[in-house]
C-alpha cells in the first residue's frame, strides 16, 4: 500500500511542477483591429467600393422605374397590342433578375474586398502576439472570446502587442 502511495506522489509531482511554469495570455484581437491604423485604410477602400456599388445600382432601378412607368402607360392605353405590353413585361422581368444579380456580385465582392483588406491585418497580429509570447515566455495566448474563465494568473496581452505593433 505505501508503495502505491509513493508511485502516485512520485507521478504527481511532476505535474505540479509543471503546471506551476505554465504562463497564459489573452488577447483581444477586436479591439487590436479597430484601434489598427490600417483598418481604418481598409474601411474606407470598403466604403468607397460600397458607394460606387450603391450607385450603379440605384442607377439601375432608376431605369426600371422609367421601363415601368412606360410599361404602366402602354398599358392603360386600350390601343396598345398585348405583343407589346408581353414584351414591356418580360423586359421588366429581366431588368428585375439583372438588378438582383448585380447586388448579389456587388456582395460578394465587398465581402472578398473585406477579406482581402483585412488578412493582412490580422495576420499582422497573429505575428505580433506570437512574438509577445516566445519573448516573454508565454505558454499559450488565446482570445479572450474563447476563454470561458480567467482566474487572476492570466496575463492580458494587449498592451504588449499594441506595442510590438506600434499602437498607441
Amino acid at each position: 500500500m505505501f508503495k502505491k502511495i509513493l508511485i502516485a506522489v512520485l507521478v504527481a509531482l511532476p505535474l505540479s511542477v509543471v503546471a506551476q511554469n505554465i504562463k497564459i495570455g489573452v488577447i483581444d484581437v477586436m479591439s487590436i483591429v479597430r484601434e489598427d491604423p490600417a483598418t481604418e485604410a481598409a474601411q474606407k477602400q470598403l466604403q468607397d467600393a460600397q458607394s460606387k456599388y450603391s450607385a450603379d445600382i440605384q442607377k439601375l432601378q432608376e431605369e426600371a422605374q422609367k421601363a415601368f412607368d412606360e410599361y404602366n402607360k402602354l398599358k392603360e392605353d386600350p390601343q396598345t397590342p398585348q405583343t407589346v405590353i408581353k414584351r414591356h413585361e418580360d423586359s421588366l422581368t429581366e431588368m428585375q433578375q439583372r438588378i438582383q444579380q448585380h447586388a448579389q456580385t456587388y456582395d460578394q465582392d465587398l465581402q472578398q474586398q473585406q477579406q482581402q483588406l483585412m488578412a493582412p491585418i490580422y495576420e499582422k497580429i497573429q505575428k505580433a502576439a506570437q512574438t509577445v509570447g516566445q519573448e516573454n515566455g508565454f505558454t499559450i495566448i488565446v482570445p479572450t472570446e474563447a476563454a470561458i474563465y480567467m482566474s487572476g494568473d492570466v496575463v492580458d496581452v494587449n498592451p504588449l502587442v499594441k506595442a510590438k505593433l506600434g499602437i498607441k
